[in-house]
């Protein structure tokens, strides 16, 4: 394997890029290693990279050349600040090109939703706890998924944890203008929601508005592009699988060898 891998790597003449990439980390094994995986839109791993921090993605870009770092058109990742502080160092005109995953955004409110949840269980009565606690999993239904039980469900436990039930609608609302298609309302309506989420009044709602307002940038080149990490989090998921399947590796190279034999594409042919 390591043969082969190093047989495809030499016939590359020079780093792999794409007009449209995807950076993120997968664990290498437990205890906080990471590997940063750089791919484009199709799932094909083109370079990893130890670590998750400000290098992983700098080092990358740095060894492109110029033409090719010109040609990339959008940067798909979370909001790990290390990764966005590299993209605005070594991207040309970053601002417009890096692209935050719509699955990450939707995470953050629903963990607000989720932590409001359990803060506001803690000071409604003792006899209403109980339901309010199993709750939990309604709160994760969109808006056109409330039907029948599921419905009656949900109402009753907006009447006992009003704070949790304003933070599901913002959330909701939230996904309505993600699904909407870019157009030059949609910076005003972003800077509308997050006006509103403010104004609820909701701690961890209003810390999540802030966050989402100094990275507004990055949602509007989402929308716009019409890009995400999708394929990112899928290679991800079949990394995992490697590993596990693998019961491991011995060491950190010897897995990024095996990541690039199967999801790297190479030509390896003698």
């Amino acid at each position: 394997m390591q043969r082969a891998v190093r047989r495809g790597l030499a016939r590359r003449k020079a780093p792999q890029s794409a007009r449209h990439l995807c950076v993120d980390e997968v664990a290498f094994k437990k205890g906080h290693q990471y590997v940063t995986v750089i791919s484009d839109t199709q799932g094909q791993a083109l370079e990893l990279r130890d670590d998750r921090g400000v290098e992983s993605l700098a080092g990358y870009l740095r060894n492109l050349g110029d033409r090719q770092v010109e040609s990339i058109k959008t940067l798909s990742m979370d909001m790990n600040p290390a990764y966005i502080s590299a993209a605005r160092v070594h991207l040309p005109n970053a601002v417009e090109k890096i692209a935050f995953d719509h699955f990450h955004v939707a995470k953050m409110l629903c963990a607000v939703v989720d932590k409001t949840r359990q803060s506001e269980m803690k000071t409604i009565p003792l006899q209403a706890r109980k339901s309010a606690h199993r709750s939990r999993y309604l709160w994760l239904y969109g808006r056109n998924k409330r039907h029948g039980r599921i419905a009656e469900r949900l109402e009753a436990a907006q009447m006992v944890l009003p704070d949790t039930s304003r933070c599901w609608a913002m959330k909701e609302l939230a996904r309505e203008l993600w699904s909407r298609r870019y157009d030059e309302q949609s910076r005003r309506l972003w800077l509308e929601w997050i006006a509103m989420a403010k104004d609820v009044g909701v701690p961890l709602l209003s810390s999540a508005a802030r966050t989402l307002r100094k990275r507004l940038y990055g949602i509007l080149n989402a929308m716009k592009y019409r890009v995400s990490n999708g394929n990112a989090e899928s290679l991800n998921s079949k990394i995992r699988l490697l590993r596990i399947k693998s019961r491991g590796y011995r060491n950190k190279e010897r897995f990024k060898v095996a990541v690039m034999f199967h999801y790297g594409r190479l030509n390896m042919d003698f």
